[in-house]
């Protein structure tokens, strides 16, 4: 009994619980699922491309294109892509069938997540597509390709910067 009252005190002595950090949108797309139910899980790559994408999106079929060609040159590399429903369905131009379509057909290598709230917010909500995100072996942060504020990346940047990261 006294050990009861000595642990209800120690628990009404603790501090309260501080507020986690938000997740890093790597994170949280590593603990979803992809089109197919999978969760997507951490890697050994020394680097990851995050590519948010939507099916119709010629900009971002060329990006894909790119990403295919150099997953080849760069064993070490995965490619993620992210599709956000508002973005998939923007002016009634895709749908999840459309998607799941076009992943099959042209990009079977490609690892899609369905993005919700907290992973578009935590990507910061581009308006745009694609949007480019390169993350270190660390998880970390390496380049954001924003388009509202350039063009997305050529293979040539893409190309030095996972040589860079030893992908």
């Amino acid at each position: 009994m006294r050990a009861l009252v000595v642990l209800l005190l120690l628990v009404g002595c603790l501090p309260p619980d501080r507020p986690q950090p938000p997740a890093s949108p790597l994170a949280i797309i590593e603990a979803s699922t992809d089109l197919d139910g999978r969760v997507v899980g951490r890697s050994n790559a020394r680097a990851t491309i995050v590519v948010l994408m939507a099916s119709w999106c010629g900009h971002c079929r060329a990006q894909l294109d790119q990403l295919a060609q150099l997953r080849d040159r760069h064993p070490f590399a995965r490619v993620l892509g992210v599709n956000y429903k508002g973005h998939e369905e923007y002016d009634n131009r895709g749908n999840p069938r459309q998607l799941r379509a076009y992943v099959g057909e042209h990009v079977p290598w490609l690892r899609v997540v369905p993005a919700g709230e907290q992973l578009f917010g935590a990507l910061g909500r581009p308006p745009f597509v694609p949007a480019v995100w390169v993350y270190s072996a660390r998880g970390e942060l390496v380049e954001f390709y924003d388009r509202r504020e350039r063009a997305p990346p050529t293979a040539e940047e893409l190309e030095a910067l996972l040589a860079r990261l030893g992908a």
